[in-house]
Parts: C-alpha cells; structure tokens; sequence
C-alpha cells in the first residue's frame, strides 16, 4: 500500500514545471520505474461476505463469555463482524448464538478448538 501512495505521488508530479508556478505541461516524458522484485497477483478467491451462526454451549455470560469468544473467533478468521444474538433476559446468555460475518474462509478447526481450551463445552456451525 505505501508502495501505491508512493508512485501516485511520483505520477502526480510528472510534468510540473517548477519555474512555472507549478503549471504542468502536456508534453511531459514519462517516468519508467524498473521494479523487479515486485509482482502483480490476482486474487481468485471471491470477496464475497460470508455469515455463520456459531453456538457456543457454556457461553453464559455477556460480560465475560461473550467478549472472549469473540476475541478467539476474530483472532483465528478474516472478520468483518462478530454480534451476540438477541437475548430474552439483560445480563444472561440464554441464546449462546453468535452471528459471524467474514470474507474468505472460516477456520472452523482452528476456531472450535480455540474455544474448546479455553473451557467452553461445543461448538456448532450453521451457514446463514
């Protein structure tokens, strides 16, 4: 990215005459920049969001559980967004449901296991 902003810079001032009160000219020569080490790749994965639903059996707590699930989630995946469910009592997860949007792939294995050893008893996946 600071490459990017770097050469745009660069272009920008392609042209300028500083005598001129920097008014570019149009008959500009272009700058060619030689840069063998790096190299364009596409992207073949979709950019697409993605949403799961994961339960969490042994997430009780809002102030507690919660924030520590979602700080396993987030760490292990590409997270766009990370909410608790709607709970039908303030201050209880009586919904152990956590709404997951992400791009990419969901590293289920290592999301499960994160929060399986920090003493939470199953978790569940269903695609939204």
């Amino acid at each position: 990215m600071r490459f990017v902003m770097i050469l745009s810079s660069l272009l920008a001032f392609v042209g300028c005459n500083p005598q001129s009160n920097n008014v570019c000219s149009t008959s500009a020569t272009p700058i060619v920049i030689d840069l063998p080490n790096v190299v364009a790749t596409e992207s073949t994965e979709a950019t697409e969001s993605k949403m799961v639903a994961v339960t969490v059996t042994g997430m009780m707590c809002p102030h507690g559980c919660y924030p520590e699930v979602k700080s396993l989630i987030a760490k292990k995946n590409d997270i766009e967004s990370i909410e608790l469910t709607p709970q039908k009592e303030k201050g209880v997860i009586d919904n152990p449901v956590i709404l997951v949007k992400y791009r990419g792939e969901l590293d289920k294995e290592a999301t499960t296991k994160a929060i399986l050893g920090a003493g939470f008893e199953k978790v569940e996946y269903s695609d939204q």
